[in-house]
């Protein structure tokens, strides 16, 4: 018994060593000398995930997501990009059967732009390609874009960006300045600022294993203004947001479709959501209003406190 529970001690304090010195910014260190500013795409706390929520789905990436949220007053979107089997650039999040099962026998990825752009999402929804997606920013000038590539090396990057530049240059080079890509990595910054240098970058943690301190490293370093993240980078590194708070640098947390998760996470020094809730911004952003009471039931099914949760989501990521 004794041995068991100096083993168990053991274990505790070895693993709060290594959170310690991942999960945590070290106070004296990395003080803030400025404020990077923001920029007005960031005056929006809500982001339509994947165009957002519409008739009771979500990830559909679909015209008809993009008209319903922009109805209902969303001006800062997500798109998610993919490349078919002829180089182009459509929305949609992954090949799954899913989203397109009629496309099932084409085995995911060899799928032509023809054979996406005939074929319904979910069965009722219109995709939309690259080329779809810039008109409607001709024909909506006040929205911003925030768009997530799917692709994962240097020379998949290299490609989809180069692709996404020349049709952009082609359409119309102006808005370039409202496509906000998202940035995994140091790599992935350079690889892409090396084809343009966009003006408006959000760095994405939901690919990486960085510590925390080397996240805000590198935000100050390339002096970005806005990161987005899991709900459990929150809890995991918790005084990450407040470091990043203290640079004017604007957290971002990703899927929340609950207003007492918003809530929380906003007493956290949280600024925005990625959402996939059928409501308007207005209506979302009572989560600002004091809450008076929230229900534990309600705090425990958020899955915040969710350990297993953490756990599956840490090892799926990398983290050591």
């Amino acid at each position: 018994m004794k041995k068991t529970m100096m083993l168990t001690l053991l274990i505790v304090i070895t693993a709060g060593m290594i959170w310690f010195n991942w999960g945590l910014v070290r106070t004296g260190q990395n003080q803030p000398d400025s404020t990077f500013g923001t920029s007005g795409w960031q005056e929006n706390r809500l982001i339509a995930h994947a165009f957002g929520g519409v008739n009771g789905a979500s990830y559909t990436n679909s015209y008809e997501a993009f008209i319903t949220n922009y109805n209902r007053g969303y001006r800062l979107f997500e798109v998610d990009l993919v490349q078919t089997t002829d180089g182009k650039l459509v929305a949609r999040h992954d090949w799954s059967q899913k989203l397109q099962p009629d496309l099932a026998a084409h085995r995911g990825r060899n799928v032509t732009t023809l054979q996406f752009e005939n074929s319904l999402i979910m069965g009722r929804f219109h995709p939309l390609t690259l080329p779809d997606i810039l008109q409607l920013m001709q024909q909506y000038p006040d929205f911003d874009l925030i768009v997530d590539t799917k692709a994962g090396s240097k020379e998949q990057i290299q490609q989809q960006f180069a692709h996404l530049v020349n049709e952009v240059q082609r359409t119309d080079p102006a808005l370039l300045n409202r496509i906000i890509p998202e940035i995994f990595s140091p790599e992935m910054y350079d690889t892409v600022m090396g084809i343009h240098p966009f003006p408006n970058k959000i760095y994405s943690l939901y690919k990486t294993g960085a510590s925390a301190e080397s996240i805000v490293e590198f935000v100050r370093d390339k002096q970005l203004t806005a990161v987005a993240m899991p709900v459990y980078r929150v809890y995991l590194n918790p005084n990450l947001v407040p470091t990043l708070h203290k640079f004017g640098v604007k957290s971002y947390v990703h899927t929340v479709n609950s207003r007492p998760v918003m809530q929380i996470l906003s007493r956290f020094g949280v600024h925005g959501f990625y959402t996939d809730q059928e409501e308007s911004p207005a209506e979302l952003m009572l989560a600002d209003a004091p809450p008076g009471h929230v229900e534990f039931s309600e705090y425990m099914s958020s899955g915040l406190v969710n350990i297993r949760n953490i756990v599956m989501k840490v090892r799926n990521n990398g983290y050591k």
